[in-house]
């Protein structure tokens, strides 16, 4: 196919003209039959796109021809090479082009031209093949068929031209006194070019040498003797030192990691170099084996040890810059001493858990003896009016999630899971449920199982702090409508009460009016240790206002800041945060049944991080142990652990942990024998839970633990 060169017409004035240094690539020569294809750029002389037919091997060989002929000579930039990008050079212009198919069709292609700013223009040498140049160091590196002398004449002439002037010995120990220009080159010449006045622009060695194929070989870089001689340490990569002057650099690992690796290019020669890592890594505990040491003129290799890992450093030069290459291992013996050190960890925290889960059950019997003492017998609950759900719902219940389509229904009460498990026993018999037999009865946790006409709901009451959380599922519960959540049920009258000033309890720390119906106060440490949360639960016979009022009053006086910014004050519910003296708090209250539910959590993250319970930021971790006499398999967001009969005792705490990001997850525990269980438990971030599997195998018991 035969080509035709087109230019691009320019009409009105350029944002940059040739002498700037930069092209206007409307200008350059295209494809016949290539369309422009508009960029959305502020300079389109700067940047241009041209699509036609052809492969992206055909766009590619035509344009370099075309531009071949156009006077501009192609080159690579150092360490760029790329199969679809090429750099073309035409006196003091620069341009890059990159090629592309277009879009999912192979039979068009295009390519896309960025003028480039040649911050040192260097002259390229007539018929000169293979040449790498950098504009911006200077670098250039190519061969001619040209002689030394013929070559050494036309650089002379160009650089000459260029504002360059030979520099002197003299002139050069002025500013470098080590500075040596007279060596000698075996077939070849080397001499050394200045720019008087540019005080930024440090000399360039020319170095010519005749080859046994008959071509010369050029190369013009910076001035050994003008790069430091003495390199400052930059920022670290992965606990590795890199000098402050690179030309790039990586690393894959971290500082902590089995295995890690750091690479850096260098505008520096080798010797300077070896000398900064070798003291860098010295500052750091690294102890040079000079066994294994090889330096040569132009390559190095080294290897250090610390007291916990081995390293390899190899260093090479090409062009005009030094290649470093680290190697780091940890040492076996270290691996396995980690490993053991975090299992002995993971021990202690699951021993610790545990123990903590049974303060709390204890301190929940404790607490619910001490209130059904003052109180007298738990009356009977009433059913809430109002409500959607298929199945009765205590009127002691708040923040109920009733999801018709999944047959699922969640809620928590103040009432307690022996007086929730009576409710539903006398109510779901009423509307003619079957009871079926439960091996899981006590005052911190029950078990219900019902049926009816084919259908099924199972019912659990379960004791957490001063609330029990109640979760029922089954097909008894499935093709209902979603209802609005109960919880959500709101009486009016405290839009239209009058806000009553609530005298306070006198409790220094955690303060509830004393018109209040009911109080409770839950704490979570460990035995032995300080707590590092504490969750207050309180009903109070008055408008929302009022409450709200008093808690703002009172904590204030006790020197806590509430964050005004993040309030969501609505007219039945308030969510308030706060930082008190021992750490945040979250104050939420709710309207409901003619009361003010009041909900006060303190976390005290000091005690926390002695405790060592503490997940990664933004993360949930979750503590499994299990209760039982056989194992269990649990599964937690497609992950699934065995945790052993006894994990996480006194006696053998071995329980596995997991963190996971904050959300709602489904827990299944499958034992031998028996059906796969599922329950729901909903975490958010930076929270810690312990999952206690029952004596059953069936059931879990989630302990938040902060």
């Amino acid at each position: 196919m035969a080509l035709l060169v087109s230019t691009a017409i320019v009409g009105g004035s350029l944002a940059c003209h040739a002498e700037d240094g930069l092209v206007d690539v409307r200008t350059l020569p295209y494809i016949d039959g290539a369309t422009a294809r508009p960029e959305a750029t502020k300079y389109p002389n700067l940047s241009a796109s041209y699509f036609g037919a052809g492969t992206v091997a055909d766009t590619i060989a035509s344009t370099d021809r075309l531009l071949a002929a156009d006077g501009w000579i192609a080159y690579t930039p150092p360490f760029e090479a790329s199969k679809r990008s090429r750099w073309y050079k035409r006196g003091a212009q620069g341009v890059s082009a990159s090629f592309m198919t277009d879009g999912s069709r192979t039979d068009r292609s295009g390519v896309s031209y960025s003028s480039q700013r040649l911050e040192v223009n260097l002259p390229f040498p007539e018929r000169a093949t293979d040449i790498i140049y950098d504009e911006r160091r200077p670098y250039l590196g190519c061969t001619t068929p040209e002689t030394v002398d013929a070559t050494l004449t036309f650089f002379q002439k160009e650089l000459a031209a260029l504002g360059w002037s030979p520099l002197s010995a003299s002139a050069a120990q002025a500013r470098w006194p080590d500075a040596k220009i007279d060596e000698t080159i075996a077939d070849g010449v080397r001499v050394y070019f200045t720019r008087e006045g540019n005080t930024r622009q440090l000399p360039v060695m020319l170095t010519l040498q005749r080859g046994a194929d008959n071509r010369t070989g050029v190369e013009i870089r910076v001035a050994p003797f003008a790069l430091p001689q003495d390199l400052v340490a930059g920022s670290e990569s992965a606990g590795l030192p890199k000098p402050e002057r690179i030309k790039s650099a990586g690393t894959t690992g971290s500082a902590d990691s089995i295995k890690r690796e750091a690479h850096a290019l260098i505008p520096a020669e080798l010797g300077p170099v070896l000398a900064f890592y070798r003291r860098e890594l010295g500052k750091k505990g690294w102890i040079e084996q000079s066994k294994d040491t090889v330096v040569t003129a132009d390559r190095a290799s080294l290897a250090f040890t610390s007291p916990e890992e081995t390293a390899t450093m190899q260093i090479g030069r090409k062009y005009d810059l030094t290649m470093v290459q680290i190697d780091v291992q940890v040492l076996p013996s270290v691996i396995a001493a980690r490993a053991k050190a975090k299992k002995e960890a993971d021990d202690r925290f699951m021993k610790d858990a545990l123990s903590f889960g049974q303060a709390v059950i204890a301190e929940d019997n404790a607490r619910r003896a001490a209130a059904q003492s003052t109180r007298g017998p738990e009356a009977p609950l009433r059913t809430m009016s109002g409500s959607a759900v298929p199945i009765p719902v205590p009127d002691t219940a708040s923040e109920v999630e009733f999801d018709g389509q999944a047959g699922k229904l969640e809620f928590a009460s103040t009432s307690s899971a022996g007086a929730i498990a009576d409710f539903y026993r006398g109510g779901m018999k009423a509307l003619g449920w079957k009871a079926m037999p439960s091996v899981i009865n006590n005052p911190n946790m029950a078990v219900l199982n019902f049926s009816k006409s084919g259908q099924s709901i199972s019912l659990t009451a379960m004791q957490m702090g001063p609330k029990v959380n109640v979760t029922a599922t089954g097909s008894g519960l499935k093709g209902a409508p979603v209802a609005a959540s109960a919880g959500n049920k709101t009486t009016t009258d405290n839009a239209k009460s009058v806000e009553q000033v609530l005298e306070s309890d006198g409790d220094a720390d955690y303060p509830t009016p004393k018109q209040r119906t009911l109080r409770s106060l839950g704490t979570s440490g460990l035995p032995g240790g300080a707590p590092f949360r504490h969750e207050l639960n309180a009903s109070v016979p008055a408008g929302l206002d009022s409450v709200l009022a008093f808690y703002r009053r009172e904590l204030t006086q006790r020197r806590w800041q509430e964050d005004t910014k993040s309030a969501v004050i609505k007219p039945d519910t308030a969510m308030l945060a706060f930082k008190g003296p021992g750490g945040p708090a979250m104050l939420k209250l709710e309207r409901r049944n003619d009361e003010t539910t009041v909900s006060l959590v303190v976390r005290h993250p000091t005690e926390a991080i002695k405790a060592g319970i503490l997940p990664a930021p933004g993360k949930v971790r979750l503590l499994f142990g299990n209760m039982g006499d056989a194992e269990v398999s649990v599964s937690v967001n497609n992950k699934t652990i065995k945790v052993a009969p006894g994990a996480g005792g006194p006696q053998k705490p071995d329980g596995p942990t997991m963190e996971l990001p904050p959300g709602a997850y489904k827990v299944t525990i499958k034992a031998a024998g028996k059906p796969a269980h599922d329950s729901t438990i909903k975490v958010a971030a930076n929270d810690s839970w312990g999952l206690m599997v029952g004596p059953d195998g069936r059931d879990i018991l989630p302990l938040q633990l902060y």
